[in-house]
């Protein structure tokens, strides 16, 4: 990990990134493995320092719905289980070998009381969340299934390189197959 690049992403200097960091813990994970299983508490949030997670749900049918897709500089993990501490539906996997840092809901909570910078820069990251979230539910409810694609596209490429395209066709509320033409009418 990169710390000059890492206190750039996340606005902090040398010394705000060492305390953010004492808080946390470097894990790397291989290709397909399950960060969060779902049907529990998710007490923790991840960092993505490299690689690519996808969180997705199992509907009735056994389908997979892939709920948010997630890459490098990503703030990850089921945000509503970790605020109310109510079990979450949802499981995290990883479609990379990724490299997280984990966040334990105890410490992030000791480091936030502990100083006025922390409790604003979690306000920030709470922000970023609630319009990240605004936004793919505009996407879903105003946008065609073209231009979901080219908002992603727009937004976040490293997601259309990085992970594979039934997973971004589930994400964008299509199938499979209408990601192939869109993409094929927009090359």
């Amino acid at each position: 990990m990169n710390e000059a690049e890492l206190a750039q992403r996340l606005g902090l200097n040398a010394d705000r990134l060492k305390e953010f960091l004492s808080v946390s813990e470097t894990r790397e994970f291989k290709k397909n493995s399950i960060l969060f299983e779902g049907n529990a508490v998710c007490d923790w949030l991840g960092y993505i320092v490299n690689g690519a997670v996808r969180t997705y749900c199992v509907n009735d049918l056994g389908e997979e719905i892939s709920f948010l897709l997630q890459v490098n500089g990503d703030f990850f993990g089921d945000y509503e289980s970790y605020i109310t501490n109510q079990k979450s539906g949802f499981i995290i996997k990883t479609t990379l070998d990724t490299e997280i840092l984990v966040f334990q809901k105890k410490h992030l909570d000791t480091l936030i009381d502990s100083d006025i910078f922390w409790t604003r820069f979690s306000k920030t990251m709470s922000d970023i969340c609630f319009l990240e979230a605004k936004r793919r539910i505009e996407d879903l409810l105003f946008y065609s299934p073209e231009e979901r694609y080219q908002n992603l596209l727009r937004k976040s490429p490293e997601i259309i390189r990085k992970i594979p395209q039934k997973y971004i066709s589930s994400y964008l509320g299509i199938t499979a197959q209408s990601l192939s033409r869109i993409r094929k009418r927009g090359n």
